[in-house]
């Protein structure tokens, strides 16, 4: 069931928000691919620079005068300012709903005080739930007022379903009309693994950011002996011997996919980081910021 109100998005987390959005006064303009700022052809903008004209141009972008002093045919490059959109895609999926705090609430507070950052900032903000698809999506709009659309939108999700992150991305794609920063908030617990779905962000020229949720008890499951252990992504109820080696172990795998995740994405230019469920989420965030480069 989704938390309520005062338990998901109380009043020390609101005060947070406002202390974040203080905080970060240069955030995202202009660090998404390509920029806010570009360089094209057009009447009515702030020239910027020139280049050789090539078969195929618009001719009526021809700077004469240059033509007239150089003898080569120069077009005017001009730069205008465009909306930077940002997507933050909440995996909704069963595994998230694990965890102490559950993974899942750590998620969306994630989001929320993210967006909210982008909002203020007056980008253009959608959020999408997801798992093996997009499950629900929000088109927040710009502004820091629209901010408690985006709490109530948060508010109203359930972590459910199994996860299949690649197929999420493709189905997310429509929803874009445009290039931007995409955010996947997600524990990477699928299967098929993180990469596709990541490198298919990457590959239609959006930056991606992966905030790779945690929790102690993947590192450490509690208790040894026999256990009933429930998969929390099919239902499936499997009886397990739980030794401290075979803990360990775990543990281990659970270090090895952080690991492995960010050396994964640094290599690729994707950004990357952990977000313990342990950890405040004000701290999460300018971190976040200060690594992407959205913060001085």
């Amino acid at each position: 069931m989704p938390a309520s109100r005062d338990v998901l998005f109380d009043s020390d987390f609101l005060r947070r928000l406002e202390y974040l959005r203080v905080v970060a006064r240069r955030t995202f303009a202009g660090t998404a691919a390509g920029g806010r700022t570009g360089r094209r052809t057009g009447p009515g903008l702030e020239f910027s620079e020139h280049r050789d004209y090539s078969p195929g141009d618009d001719f009526r972008h021809i700077d004469w005068a240059a033509f007239g002093r150089l003898d080569r045919l120069m077009l005017r490059l001009c730069q205008t300012e465009e909306d930077l959109a940002i997507y933050f895609l909440v995996d909704a999926s069963a595994s998230m709903a694990t965890g102490r705090p559950p993974k899942f609430d750590h998620a969306r507070r994630l989001a929320a005080a993210l967006a909210y950052v982008g909002l203020a900032s007056l980008e253009r903000v959608r959020i999408l739930a997801v798992d093996g698809g997009v499950r629900a999506h929000l088109e927040a709009g710009r502004g820091g007022g629209h901010i408690l659309g985006v709490l109530d939108f948060l508010r109203g999700l359930a972590a459910e379903g199994p996860t299949d992150l690649a197929r999420a991305v493709e189905a997310f794609l429509p929803h874009a009309p445009q290039t931007g920063l995409a955010v996947l908030i997600s524990d990477l617990l699928d299967p098929a693994g993180y990469q596709k779905p990541l490198a298919t962000l990457q590959a239609r020229g959006f930056e991606a950011w992966c905030l790779h949720v945690t929790d102690a008890a993947d590192l450490a499951p509690p208790g040894l002996g026999d256990l009933a252990v429930t998969d929390a992504e099919t239902g499936e109820v499997l009886g397990v011997h739980l030794t401290d080696d075979l803990r360990q172990r775990l543990g281990a795998a659970a270090d090895a996919l952080k690991e492995e995740a960010g050396a994964w994405c640094l290599e690729r230019g994707i950004g990357y980081a952990e977000a313990p469920t342990a950890a405040p989420v004000d701290a999460l965030v300018l971190d976040v910021l200060r690594r992407g480069g959205f913060l001085t």
